[in-house]
């Protein structure tokens, strides 16, 4: 993997920017915190002077001039040099003792360069208070040598704690860009052999419920509803040659009975009427076919609306109760008032589909049930029958278009109703499910959970 390409990722860029304010905010933090050692430092050698200074002001009004002298000289022998300096004189300006023996030309708290003030003996810069009373001036120094050193080891310790961060930041910066490329390369290829052909290829989920694995799970869906489309597309591409051939066949015989009938100067209407029937068939068919193209192709919802399922039930329920009661059959409504979003045309066309498939392939006495139910906050539309079911082998195959039961054709119908249903279904993102009940058969329709209300 190259350098070059994690370092163009995106989460090394983001750690880049990351990198940038921090180093700008922990440069800052750092100047203000060397600086507040430093006046804290600096203030404490000051105090340091001042409370001399104050103790020697002390001893000269309590034990004189001479007192003030030993107390001086006792205080450096005592001291170690370098850190503390001190001096006192006379109202001439002539040094009566202490290290420092030329006299400032300040009063007051100042930081001098000793050397100047010592003719050499102490060097460094020190902080100096500068004192007169009775005609002496009192200097008492400390050495802020301690002031720099704090301020070096500050700063250095700072930099090297933040040279170690950076490089913490950096490094995860790049661990995360190569997580990352490593997870779109897994994509990339994924994608690579769809388009190459494998519907069967899926991106990887890393089952961290990450945005990649998000992505991935859409991703997958897509390619799922994708494969069934191709697969769909492929299988009634062949369904309709197959089962297109007889009533074309039906259409070309017909006709040529139809000519045959001119010749033989009969009437050509009736075989014209069956050809004309023929074609009408078919265009149902196509009709049907476009119809469940145009909806698994679209994601409008503009026509959803807030619809009570049993009201639509019931409605269709005493719409089709005549054509039930001619077979000798059953029809009723159960359940609750549950309100959904959805197409109210679509659902209707569903809902008329599986009542027909349950009619027409039951016999008599079957009772036919549409139940509406709420389970776990979600709507469930059912159509039950008690009739023969579907072989558990064929469950999976009847929602494939041009799929029939009936292989010899012997009954109407062009297998293509629980196709449609399938693409109502899927347009509504609820979940078909078809269940033997033994007998008969369940077709349950489950509305998400945000799509259902109670009415």
């Amino acid at each position: 993997m190259r350098l070059a390409s994690l370092i163009t990722g995106e989460p090394f860029k983001a750690a880049i920017r990351v990198w940038v304010v921090f180093v700008a905010l922990y440069a800052l933090s750092g100047f203000i915190l060397v600086r507040a050692v430093e006046n804290t430092l600096r203030s404490d050698l000051v105090g340091q002077t001042r409370a001399e200074t104050l103790l020697l002001q002390n001893i000269y009004q309590t034990k004189g001039r001479r007192g003030l002298v030993r107390a001086l000289q006792d205080i450096e022998r005592s001291i170690q040099i370098p850190d503390h300096a001190a001096g006192l004189f006379d109202e001439n300006g002539i040094r009566l003792t202490g290290a420092i023996s030329v006299f400032p030309d300040f009063v007051g708290v100042e930081r001098r360069e000793l050397h100047t003030l010592t003719r050499g003996r102490l060097t460094g810069q020190y902080f100096l208070n500068v004192q007169q009373f009775d005609r002496l001036t009192l200097v008492v120094g400390r050495n802020g040598q301690i002031v720099d050193k704090a301020e070096d080891r500050l700063t250095l310790w700072l930099t090297l704690f933040g040279v170690a961060l950076s490089t913490v930041i950096l490094t995860f910066g790049l661990w995360a860009s190569r997580t990352s490329l490593m997870r779109l390369q897994g994509m990339e290829q994924a994608l690579r052999q769809v388009s190459g052909g494998d519907l069967t290829a899926r991106l990887p989920v890393n089952q961290s419920d990450d945005q990649f694995d998000r992505i991935a799970v859409q991703m997958n869906q897509n390619l799922d509803r994708l494969a069934r489309l191709m697969t769909g597309m492929k299988s009634t591409a062949s369904a309709v040659a197959h089962d297109l051939k007889t009533p074309l066949s039906h259409v070309q015989i017909s006709l040529m009975q139809a000519v045959d009938a001119a010749e033989a100067q009969r009437d050509p209407l009736p075989e014209l009427d069956a050809a004309l029937s023929e074609v009408e068939s078919l265009n149902a068919v196509f009709e049907t076919v476009l119809r469940i193209s145009r909806i698994q192709a679209t994601s409008d919802k503009s026509k959803f609306k807030q619809i009570d399922l049993m009201a639509l039930a019931e409605k269709l329920r005493d719409f089709m109760q005549p054509a039930i009661e001619l077979r000798e059959q059953e029809i009723k409504c159960s359940g609750e008032p549950l309100s959904v979003q959805a197409d109210p045309d679509m659902i209707q066309q569903l809902l008329v589909n599986l009542i027909n498939n349950a009619s027409e392939h039951s016999h008599k006495g079957t009772q036919i049930t549409i139940d509406v139910q709420p389970v776990d906050g979600a709507a469930i539309l059912s159509v039950q029958d008690n009739g023969p079911g579907i072989p558990e082998t064929e469950l999976d195959k009847v929602l494939d278009p041009f799929v029939r039961l009936d292989s010899a054709r012997t009954k109407g119908g062009s297998g293509l109703g629980l196709s449609l249903v399938q693409a109502i279904a899927e347009h509504h993102n609820a979940e078909l499910s078809l269940t033997n009940l033994n007998p008969g058969l369940n077709v349950a329709l489950q509305f998400p959970v945000q799509h259902a209300t109670s009415s």
